[in-house]
Order: structure tokens, then sequence, then C-alpha cells
């Protein structure tokens, strides 16, 4: 029996997040983008979500970044009962190996394939997060275990975690554990995310 102590460092996670302002989407059109980015010193949306500049430079200022490189997710969908829009399970968001998460739940997928996008391979980002519908938890507090190859970090959080309200943006840190929550009906929702380096 081996009684050496382990010489593997656990990871600490800072998971924080925080309220930046109210955010007023545009109108609902089933839309959904991945990761499109961009340098804030020259925004710019694709042809069809021209209508989210404004809300995107909003969250920006309102974080206080200043001029840098952006990438925007949008997802507006009608989520099907019993699934979740987003990663459902608590989890934080990178650049991870192995495969993406197989939970019952929508899309969104456990991992930034950056490769696809040509974005530099940076293992998390912080985020900022808004939705049109209340279904996004997240948990707060200094955590320490490593995230799963996945970045499923179920088996480090305890409690429920807080239910972050609709139509508010939040700033999300690099380590912040958190999940989209399951709709028991169907629901019409809006998903926004910018993530960016720190």
């Amino acid at each position: 029996m081996n009684t050496q102590p382990s010489t593997t460092k656990m990871q600490t996670l800072e998971s924080n997040y925080r309220p930046l302002a109210r955010i007023d989407f545009p109108e609902y059109k089933g839309r959904q983008i991945y990761m499109h980015s961009f340098n804030t010193g020259r925004p710019n949306m694709p042809e069809g979500f021209e209508d989210y500049l404004e809300p995107v430079m909003r969250l920006v200022s309102s974080a206080g970044l200043g001029a840098i490189d952006v990438h925007v997710t949008i997802d507006e969908k009608v989520v099907s009962p019993g699934m979740a829009q987003r990663r459902p399970g608590p989890h934080v968001d990178g650049c991870f190996t192995g495969s993406a998460w197989g939970h019952g739940g929508g899309g969104g997928g456990g991992r930034w394939n950056h490769n696809c996008n040509e974005i530099p391979a940076l293992k998390r980002m912080a985020i900022i997060v808004a939705a049109s519908v209340s279904g996004c938890k997240a948990w707060a507090g200094t955590f320490f275990g490593d995230p799963q190859n996945d970045g499923d970090c179920s088996h480090i959080v305890s409690g429920e975690g807080e239910v972050l309200p609709a139509n508010v943006e939040y700033l999300l840190s690099p380590d912040c554990i958190h999940e989209s929550m399951v709709f028991p009906e169907a629901t019409q929702r809006q998903f926004l995310r910018i993530a960016f380096a720190v």
C-alpha cells in the first residue's frame, strides 16, 4: 500500500458572477450563430443579426472591456419540454479534450471548438450571458477539484445555485460554475453569450 502523500494538486476554482445591466432583446426570429468573432473597436454582426449589434455593444460597454476581441453566440429557439436550451448540469465552459456532453439536454456542447473557429486555444474565457427567459443557475464561491475532461463540475459543487433572472446581463468569471435548466414545458427563449479572453 502506497502511503506517500499525493503530489497531484487539485485545481482551485474561483466561481464568481455579477449582474451588469438590463437588456432588451431584439425581435425573436429563430436565429442561431456560434462564436462570431470581432474586435469591439471595429464592431460588426453578420447579415440577419444586425439588430443584435447595439445590445452586444451595450453589454461590452457595461463590462468596461474597451477594445477587445469577443466571440458572440446567439441562440433563439423554442426549447422542447424536458430539455435545456444550452448545457445542463453544473460545468465550466472552455476548450476541453474528450467527447462533448451527452446529457439529455439541448444544444450548446460541452466545449468551445476553437480550432473550427480559428480562435486561439484558450482553456477558459470570461463570458457575459443574458436570456429573455430565466433558465440559468450559477454558483459563487471557491471550489476545490478538477472539472471532468468535458468541463463537468457536478462532483465539485453542492447546493442549488442561484437562478439568474431574465433580461439581465451577467458577467461570469472564467471559472464560474453554471448550468442551463431543464424546462417543464415548451418555452420560446433567446440566449446571448459574449466570450472574451482575460
